[in-house]
């Protein structure tokens, strides 16, 4: 689409309004631009793609920003690829822009294209909704979220000036914010209608008077298929095309919305004799698939199984209300009469039904469960009081239903019951991890989508293989590594890290003094090293500058180890402990630097860094003049020779990474590094709060939310907490089946690079691990006697009502019916009407 780039903001925005109005009439349809998946959701709720409108206005904002401002406003995050040109010091749309604007013209100025745009967006809504159009309704939903988080972003850049200005943004801010909601709530009356309009109606299903069977007896209805398929595609739908806590929302909707229909006309309804296997059939089938979408819109597994209704979330709790009904109704009209003259004959006050519940834990998830709750856990006050396996399990379910990564959830699981999760990794990777090879550095450089920060964390998991390449082992070993050295304590690390590392041969080989220049280490060493990398640049540099100054290579080493002394209290506490831990399990037979891991770990990742600013060539314009052929053994052979005043940074950088390979050679240093590693001892932290581990995180979510934040504030801790959650989420069935609460019989095996796709055959005629109509073809015999006994809360009047829905009580004059039978309602009912 071709707009103007040049002139006044109102005429730019004017004519974008007009063609994007173009658009839509020509091909009915928003043109969109992806945003970078790195950015998607968050605390702002980003969307995964906004019109193209949305997208150039928000460039032509940042453009304005920076003529005002003569800064960029940090919205737009500056490229870390190559430069396109010499601009790269500005926002990617202000390259080759010269502009110059006033600060207090700036809020108005935003705020009235922000207005023009918004009634552009009212008009294509109205035209989606007219149309039922979800794809342009979907679009229109992206750009206004966009637009309202860039304003958002403006307001707290403002907050020191006029407050006239900021006002003008809020208003805008306000009114997006508006357009937002009522966008989402349009959206979930549209699929609402669709689903109470059309896939919840079908004349023979519903026919519950009918004295014929339906299919004869053969399947559930329809209309309960048809619903769990279409609440299936619309959450996919959902999740890829709508912010994500806007698409959660949404989902809840739907789900609550239907279900208070399905309750109301399945507790309420009289089936005939030949129609009421089908209305049990439909309550099973019904309650099995919604234990399969609700953790979509939980974010706990308290909230999940029902331990936190009081509190949380009022859609949580209706649902979880409606189902417990709908459990209660299939118990009362589903259980054999000689269960239920079981449990009546004992009377109303000693009957377990008609006590309140002793746990928050809701009855009808136990039921809807049966993989995971092999029997209704009675004692259970508290969700640390079921199984371990099962509380991970069920954190699991809900972590791989979000609509995007829930990084502080992911944490917890990793973490939970001694980081069992974690440990299976680390086991199952270093035992597939049977090659050596050189750690693979990747190019910054991101997806060049919108927004990208270019940093790389946004790239997805290589899927050239279809199973787990070295590659992809080396990659989680060291994120698995990173997560846990990052969280644990001593007891932690020497519980769960080092049997693993120690029982492999050769481990022990990277802490030999003499392969401190050996760049093909464990990945497990790589992450250890990563924990001095926040030093290393500094004293890289410091180093190298000492030189070119005319430092001897006797004093750039002294001066090596001054700034590890001087830059120490910077280091992660974490470097101390791992180091002191593998001193300790080092053999006798393996010599560290100066005898000491702590040195030997500093020494290479200095060393590494050292040769990779060896390694890289800056880029100069020369004319009519070749580059000397020169290979890096000729350049190694050269270093004891060279002129520091002529030499190169990457000359000088290699030649003091050689000579750091003998620094504690010749008790050159060696009252220095004694001084050093004597501090290192006396500085080692004993904070309360870390000596706690990983249980932390286990026992408080905003302890695992702080954790996690530190953690993505490092493209390694990105990336290491992505490969970990692209493993988890494609190998879950290989973790289910770990945890004992898998119903699958082949045995999985944890290699899956991705996860093969479910068939839209499969996903119709089953709900988990489950085929349809279970209940009907007598593949689950439900413990109905044992359920019975569970304390529902229920009362008389309540047992009575869905009692007197049966055929057996309406009809007891039935030849179906024999004379036992008659006896037992009979009893039945002069207990409960007595």
């Amino acid at each position: 689409m071709e707009v103007m780039e040049d002139g006044n903001l109102m005429d730019k925005v004017h004519i974008l309004i007009q063609r994007d109005m173009e658009y839509y009439k020509e091909k009915q349809a928003v043109l969109q631009e992806t945003i970078c998946p790195g950015i998607i959701g968050g605390r702002l709720d980003f969307p995964r793609s906004a019109s193209f409108a949305a997208m150039k206005l928000v460039l032509w904002w940042e453009e304005e920003f920076v003529a005002a401002y003569k800064k960029p406003s940090g919205f737009l995050q500056k490229m870390k690829g190559p430069p396109k040109d010499d601009s790269e010091c500005l926002p990617e749309a202000c390259e080759g822009i010269v502009k110059d604007s006033d600060p207090s013209k700036f809020a108005s100025l935003i705020s009235k294209s922000a207005d023009q745009l918004l009634e552009h967006l009212h008009i294509l809504t109205q035209e989606a909704l007219d149309h039922a159009d979800l794809t342009v309704l979907t679009g229109t939903i992206g750009a206004s979220a966009l637009l309202k988080n860039c304003l958002w972003f403006y307001m707290q850049k403002m907050n020191n000036t006029k407050s006239n200005d900021v006002d003008q943004l809020q208003k805008g801010y306000k009114k997006y914010h508006e357009m937002c909601e009522a966008l989402a709530e349009r959206l979930l009356d549209l699929h609402c209608r669709l689903l109470s309009l059309y896939i919840l109606q079908d004349a023979e299903c519903l026919d519950w008077e009918n004295h014929k069977p339906f299919f004869e007896s053969e399947r559930g209805s329809y209309t309960i298929q048809m619903w769990w398929l279409y609440m299936q595609g619309t959450r996919e739908d959902l999740w890829n095309t709508v912010p994500p806590k806007m698409a959660q929302r949404v989902f809840a909707g739907m789900l609550n919305e239907s279900l208070t229909i399905l309750a109301v006309r399945y507790t309420q309804s009289s089936p005939s004799e030949a129609r009421s296997k089908l209305h049990i059939v439909d309550i099973s089938n019904l309650l099995l698939c919604v234990a399969q979408l609700l953790p979509s819109i939980c974010d706990t597994a308290k909230e999940f199984i029902g331990f936190s209704n009081n509190g949380g979330s009022k859609i949580l709790r209706d649902v979880h209300t409606k189902c417990q009904e709908l459990l209660s109704c299939l118990l009362l009209r589903g259980s054999p009469l000689n269960d239920l003259h079981k449990v009546f004959k004992k009377g109303a006050d000693n009957a377990d039904m008609f006590k309140s519940r002793t746990t928050e834990l809701t009855p009808w998830i136990v039921f809807a469960l049966p993989n995971i709750f092999k029997d209704y856990p009675k004692t259970a006050t508290k969700i640390t009081d079921l199984h371990p396996d099962v509380c991970i399990a069920l954190e699991l379910m809900v972590l791989l239903a979000q609509p995007q990564p829930n990084w502080s959830l992911l944490i917890k699981v990793l973490c939970m019951k001694k980081c069992k999760i974690l440990q299976m990794i680390l086991d199952v990777c270093m035992n597939n991890y049977n090659v050596e090879m050189q750690r693979v550095v990747t190019d910054d450089f991101g997806c060049e989508a919108f927004l990208c920060p270019g940093d790389g964390s946004c790239r997805n998991v290589s899927a050239s293989s279809v199973i787990l390449s070295p590659v992809h082992y080396y990659d989680l070993i060291m994120s698995a590594t990173e997560v846990l050295l990052y969280i644990g304590n001593d007891e932690d690390l020497s519980d769960v890290l080092l049997p693993i590392i120690t029982k492999h041969a050769d481990w022990d080989k990277c802490f030999e003094r003499r392969h401190v220049w050996n760049q093909i280490r464990p990945p497990w060493y790589e992450a250890v090293l990563n924990l001095a990398s926040p030093l290393i640049p500094t004293i890289t540099e410091t180093i190298i500058n000492a030189i070119q100054t005319g430092a001897s290579m006797y004093q750039a080493m002294s001066l090596t180890l001054a700034l590890f002394s001087h830059f120490w209290d910077c280091s992660n506490p974490s470097l101390t402990r791992i180091a002191s831990l593998l001193h300790e399990s080092i053999p006798a037979d393996t010599t560290p630097m100066n005898n000491s891991a702590l040195l030997q770990i500093l020494v290479s990742a200095l060393y590494s860094a050292l040769l990779r600013r060896s390694e890289a060539h800056t880029k100069e314009v020369k004319f009519d003049e070749a580059e000397p052929n020169v290979d890096k053994s000729q350049l190694r052979r050269s270093v004891s020779s060279f002129d520091a005043s002529s030499s190169s940074p990457e000359s000088i950088a290699l030649a003091v990474a050689e000579a750091l390979c003998s620094i504690d050679e010749d008790n050159k240093h060696t009252d220095q590094i004694e001084e050093f590693l004597e501090q290192a001892r006396s500085c080692r932290r004993d904070v309360d709060f870390v000596a706690s581990g990983v249980s932390r995180v286990e026992s408080y979510q905003q302890m695992a939310e702080v954790l996690v934040s530190d953690l993505l504030l490092s493209t390694s801790g990105k990336k290491s907490l992505k490969s970990l959650y692209h493993f988890v989420k494609h190998n879950s069935e290989w973790i289910y089946q770990k945890l004992g609460v898998s119903e699958e019989k082949d045995e999985n095996i944890p290699n899956r690079v991705v996860s093969n796709p479910s068939l839209l055959l499969h996903t119709m005629f089953h709900i988990g691990y489950r085929q349809f109509d279970q209940l009907l073809t007598g593949d689950w015999q439900p413990k109905w006697f044992s359920s019975l006994q569970t304390p529902m809360g229920l009362n008389l009047e309540r047992v009575w009502t869905q009692l007197s829905h049966r055929w057996e009580f309406r009809n007891i004059t039935s030849p179906h019916l024999s004379s036992h039978d008659v006896h037992v309602i009979n009893n039945i009912t002069s207990l409960i009407k007595q």
